[in-house]
């Protein structure tokens, strides 16, 4: 399915950097609120780089192309996010202003986008916000360690999704983004610390959902929007049920093996939700199929 080239330069290189810049970070002894982002950007960089060499179009031309670049400037906010010192509504407003720039480039310029343009904006930008703000409150009440793996996880599910049942090639670019979080996540579970992690929710919710979004609208006629996609990145808020309630003062262990099994039954639901609505064909998505830095 996958060329080894592609294995090695798209998934083994940003989650192997993104892994050894975590460790090089954390042994240096920086900030631990800023290592996730930075790990995750480094593998991000490195990977799309390499996909987009030989190609000369290092500039994205159209919103599939932006994903990544998001992400990666979405790291930059991330961890400022979470800095001690700021008021909750300055919490808020950094997501927001980091959400609304990211919808700005995401969503396209169709015509006949429905919703309309500036409704789809404010739409991506409020779900965005809300996931990324949820995340980073769900980090301070469960295990930031199984929040990293669940993110890096449910980043490498969807691009598996939108590689067997959609695009190939804009599954290839999506996975590229699941390493650099896959090698970010397993480096923070040696040694996870809640900072670390909070500042990672911003630039998981920005770019798996960017992923997601660009994909899910993808389809042209007659394929129905893929509209299962679009809450797979929130599928990591189920473990909520465990931090509050009854669930809450059962013991850690119970605790953690309730948040993975109602996580596995949440994706498992999308993913078939996924997978059985595009049964409409190959032919449908013919376009989808191109090189992912010539998709035009």
């Amino acid at each position: 399915m996958f060329s080894l080239d592609f294995l090695l330069k798209g998934v083994a290189a940003p989650a192997g950097a993104a892994f050894v810049v975590a460790l090089l970070l954390r042994r240096a002894g920086l900030g631990s609120r800023g290592i996730g982002a930075v790990a995750y950007a480094a593998g991000q960089a490195l990977g799309t780089a390499w996909m987009l060499s030989g190609s000369g179009d290092w500039l994205p031309g159209r919103n599939l192309q932006w994903v990544p670049w998001v992400g990666v400037a979405a790291a930059a906010i991330g961890p400022t996010v979470v800095a001690t010192g700021l008021a909750t509504v300055e919490r808020w407003l950094l997501t927001i202003f980091a959400a609304a720039a990211a919808a700005f480039v995401l969503v396209p310029l169709w015509p006949d986008l429905w919703p309309p343009r500036l409704t789809s904006i404010a739409l991506f930008a409020l779900a965005a916000t809300v996931v990324a703000r949820l995340l980073d409150g769900l980090v301070r009440r469960s295990s930031p360690r199984l929040i990293a793996l669940l993110m890096a996880g449910g980043s490498g599910l969807a691009a598996m999704l939108i590689a067997a049942s959609l695009s190939l090639t804009i599954g290839e670019a999506a996975l590229t983004t699941a390493a650099a979080l896959t090698g970010t996540a397993i480096a923070l579970s040696f040694r996870s610390d809640e900072l670390s992690v909070r500042g990672l929710c911003l630039p998981y919710t920005l770019a798996v959902g960017g992923w997601c979004y660009v994909t899910a609208i993808e389809p042209p006629p007659p394929a129905p929007p893929l509209v299962a996609l679009l809450f797979l990145p929130a599928a990591p808020l189920v473990v909520w049920l465990t931090a509050v309630g009854p669930v809450s003062r059962w013991s850690t262990r119970r605790r953690l093996v309730a948040a993975a099994l109602l996580w596995l039954t949440c994706v498992a639901a999308l993913s078939a939700w996924a997978w059985f609505s595009t049964e409409g064909g190959d032919e449908e998505y013919a376009r989808l199929t191109q090189p992912w830095h010539t998709i035009i």
